[in-house]
């Protein structure tokens, strides 16, 4: 009786949600990003790039963000004091039509909570099964000194049609790097 409770509360709200994850014409990905700037930075010519710590090593998203750096005029360095960890989470969510999705969330990637990160449940039986789906993803890019301290975060949140992780980074990793060592209020984008 419960879990019927807890199912007929999550329909209600999911109801109640307006349908704001239609996509943008013409983008592959589009959502909110933010940057922000937590310590002294100081050069950041050169950095070395790797996952959370603890985590594994995804090469197609670490030369996505190489290739990037680089044309920026950022050399990367194994041995370099600063650090770029990269965060991308993806999970289908809802569609893109008229249907009902349900996000339930849940915590991914952090220990500490930061990274906040929905997965979904999907109902076609409501709404049809001829729906686009879409993906809702998160990409973090953090710097860190030697001792693990944040000094500035990027993080863009969004949807997409794309379901590899490599396919959503690709637009938006350069997008936060353009702002690496600044601060940006929140803002929309499209890609």
């Amino acid at each position: 009786m419960r879990v019927l409770l807890i199912l007929a509360l999550a329909l209600g709200i999911a109801a109640c949600v307006p349908p704001e994850h239609t996509r943008a014409p013409g983008a592959d990905v589009w959502g909110h990003f933010e940057t922000g700037v937590y310590g002294e930075i100081g050069d950041i010519s050169v950095l070395r790039v790797a996952p959370p710590e603890g985590g594994e090593t995804e090469a197609d998203i670490e030369r996505i963000i190489l290739i990037s750096l680089e044309r920026r005029g950022y050399a990367p360095a194994a041995d370099a004091a600063l650090t770029l960890r990269y965060v991308v989470h993806s999970m289908l969510t809802d569609k893109g039509g008229e249907g009902l999705g349900i996000a339930v969330g849940a915590s991914a990637g952090s220990s500490s909570g930061v990274n906040e990160f929905g997965f979904g449940l999907d109902l076609p039986f409501l709404s049809g099964s001829d729906s686009v789906r879409q993906v809702s993803f998160l990409v973090e890019l953090a710097l860190e000194d030697s001792g693990g301290t944040l000094l500035w975060r990027g993080r863009a949140t969004g949807r997409t049609h794309l379901t590899s992780k490599s396919r959503i980074a690709r637009p938006v990793t350069p997008l936060l790097l353009d702002r690496l060592g600044r601060k940006t209020p929140p803002r929309r984008f499209a890609k």
